[in-house]
């Protein structure tokens, strides 16, 4: 009969044993006989997600400029830096120097702009379609049109938006 040492076995029990004491605690998927499971009360943030545009729309009207700057702070600043990355952003906010006021058209927020003194060549608009949550961006930039949407298909662009682009394209 050979002999085998336990210092291995009693060195693993022994690294093993503190996780046997904390599992317990780290609140298993299935409730035990002696628990009283609890549901959460829902509460009203947690019914419906907020509208992400809500706060833009109340911009309806304003240019972005002073302290509600929509096009460089907020949700849409956001999804534009994310759309257009950094180069592109900066380029969109110089082409949007001249703009007219956030518009609505139905569930259509946009602007338009060009570029101080370059309107025929640098100009840029911005839709924000809210009853779906997508952003489509129009750049003219370099001698370039550039179009881009940061999801879904292409969506319909408001009459003014649609012209401006038509003009450029000439």
């Amino acid at each position: 009969m050979r002999l085998v040492s336990l210092a291995p076995l009693c060195r693993a029990v022994l690294a093993v044993l503190p996780l046997a004491i904390l599992l317990p605690g780290c609140g298993g998927t299935a409730p035990t006989a002696s628990h009283k499971v609890v549901r959460p009360v829902p509460t009203v943030a947690s019914a419906a997600p907020a509208n992400p545009w809500a706060n833009l729309q109340t911009q309806v009207g304003n240019y972005p400029v002073g302290g509600a700057d929509f096009l460089r702070a907020g949700p849409l600043a956001e999804r534009l830096r994310g759309l257009l990355g950094p180069t592109n952003y900066n380029v969109l906010l110089e082409n949007l120097q001249v703009s007219g006021p956030l518009r609505q058209d139905g569930s259509m927020l946009y602007i338009t702009g060009n570029r101080q003194h370059e309107g025929g060549t640098e100009a840029a608009a911005v839709v924000v379609h809210a009853a779906n949550d997508t952003v489509r961006v129009w750049l003219l930039t370099g001698g370039e049109e550039w179009d881009v949407q940061d999801q879904g298909t292409p969506k319909t662009l408001p009459a003014d938006v649609a012209r401006m682009m038509e003009n450029a394209a000439r």
